[in-house]
């Protein structure tokens, strides 16, 4: 009974049998996953425009120059002595606008009273209690040609 040639499957046979399986399982789930992708919606990184802020010997060392995006909200561009750096004027407490305050070199929101460092980090207020800091905005300097541009969301047209 071991060795009849009716109950006994040939090795060919099984792995056929096995490789038509796995290759069953392979496609269906590729089509599964194809589904998933085709019902849920992608996520949609907002598409940002370079604009120009000015030239790099614009801005003096310690000093802040605002400048507007593409909407017309504020932007304050900082240079310290090794660096530049832009920052939205929105308060990350409450969405108040945050002005530059000179004499003290620190950023200052009127709403709350929260103060902001040179570097845009919450010293005071609302804002430091809850360790939030100014929103970076991203910036390009092309040393070559001193020129500074500001990664800004783009604004979509209306039709």
């Amino acid at each position: 009974m071991k060795n009849d040639p009716e109950n006994l499957v040939s090795r060919r046979k099984w792995l056929a049998s096995a490789l038509m399986g796995g290759g069953l399982l392979l496609s269906y789930g590729t089509l599964v996953v194809q589904g998933l992708l085709y019902l849920l919606p992608e996520q949609v990184r907002p598409r940002t425009r370079k604009i120009f802020a000015g030239q790099l010997s614009d801005f003096k060392v310690g000093g802040v120059k605002p400048v507007y995006d593409l909407e017309g909200n504020q932007i304050l561009l900082k240079r310290s002595d090794e660096s530049l750096k832009a920052f939205s004027t929105v308060c990350p407490h409450l969405g108040c606008r945050v002005h530059w305050d000179e004499p003290n070199n620190q950023f200052f929101c009127p709403c709350h009273r929260g103060v902001f460092n040179a570097d845009g980090v919450a010293v005071s207020g609302p804002p430091a209690d809850a360790k939030q800091s100014l929103f970076e905005v991203e910036l390009d300097v092309d040393k070559a040609g001193g020129v500074v541009y500001l990664a800004v969301k783009d604004v979509k047209k209306r039709s």
